[in-house]
C-alpha cells in the first residue's frame, strides 16, 4: 500500500516530511559520501547508488506507521532521521539514527529536525525511550543529541568495528517524560 506523503514540520530552513518516490536521485546524490558512511554502521552501502535509495525508499511505504522522516531543503531529500523500533522486552524502546547532507552539516538542521521527529514518534507510537549509539570521533553528533535533551548514559569500550579498527560507541537516550 502506497502511502500519501506527510508533512511532519515546514520550517524556514528545511521541511520534515516522508519519503517518495522522486527522492531516489537526490538520496543517491548526498549519501553517496564516505565522510557521512564513516558514522553509520556498515549496513549503509557504500558506494550509494540510485538503486540502493529507490529500495531505502520503498521499505518505509511497507512499515505500519512512519519510522522514517526525509530532511527537505531546496526542494531536495538531504537527510534522514530513522527510528528502529526493539522487540519483546524492550519493545517500548526504538533506536533512532540521522545523517544530514555535507553542505548542511553545522547550521542546526538536525537538531531541530530531530527535535521534531522524536515528538512526533512519540505522539503516534507507543514508544517511551529513543536511543542512539555514537562513534567515538563524532563529536558534532553527540553535540546533536545533548542539545535535543538526550542525556549520554555510557561508553561502551571498543564496542564498534569500522574501517578496519575498534572504537568506542557514546550511548545517548531520551526518554518520553522529558521531551516538551
Amino acid at each position: 500500500m502506497k502511502r500519501c506523503h506527510t508533512i511532519i514540520a515546514k520550517k524556514e530552513n528545511y521541511i520534515l516530511r516522508t519519503w517518495q518516490a522522486e527522492d531516489a536521485a537526490s538520496l543517491s546524490n548526498y549519501l553517496n559520501n564516505k565522510k557521512i558512511w564513516d558514522n553509520c554502521r556498515d549496513g549503509l552501502p557504500y558506494p550509494y547508488s540510485k538503486e540502493n535509495a529507490k529500495a531505502f525508499i520503498d521499505m518505509p511505504q511497507r512499515k505500519e506507521g512512519i519510522h522514517d522522516f526525509c530532511i527537505e531543503i531546496n526542494g531536495e531529500a538531504v537527510g534522514n532521521i530513522g527510528f528502529v523500533p526493539c522487540a519483546d522486552v524492550e519493545r517500548f524502546n526504538a533506536e533512532v539514527g540521522y545523517w544530514l547532507a555535507e553542505p548542511y552539516w553545522n547550521l542546526g538542521i538536525v537538531t531541530d529536525a530531530l527535535k521534531e521527529a522524536i515528538n512526533y514518534y512519540f505522539a503516534h507510537t507507543d514508544k517511551v525511550r529513543v536511543f542512539a549509539t555514537i562513534f567515538e570521533h563524532n563529536i558534532p553528533s553527540m553535540r546533536v543529541l545533548e542539545k535535543a535533551g538526550f542525556a549520554k548514559v555510557g561508553i561502551l569500550r571498543k564496542a564498534i568495528f569500522k574501517n578496519g579498527i575498534f572504537i568506542d560507541a557514546h550511548y545517548y537516550e531520551l526518554c518520553k517524560s522529558v521531551v516538551e
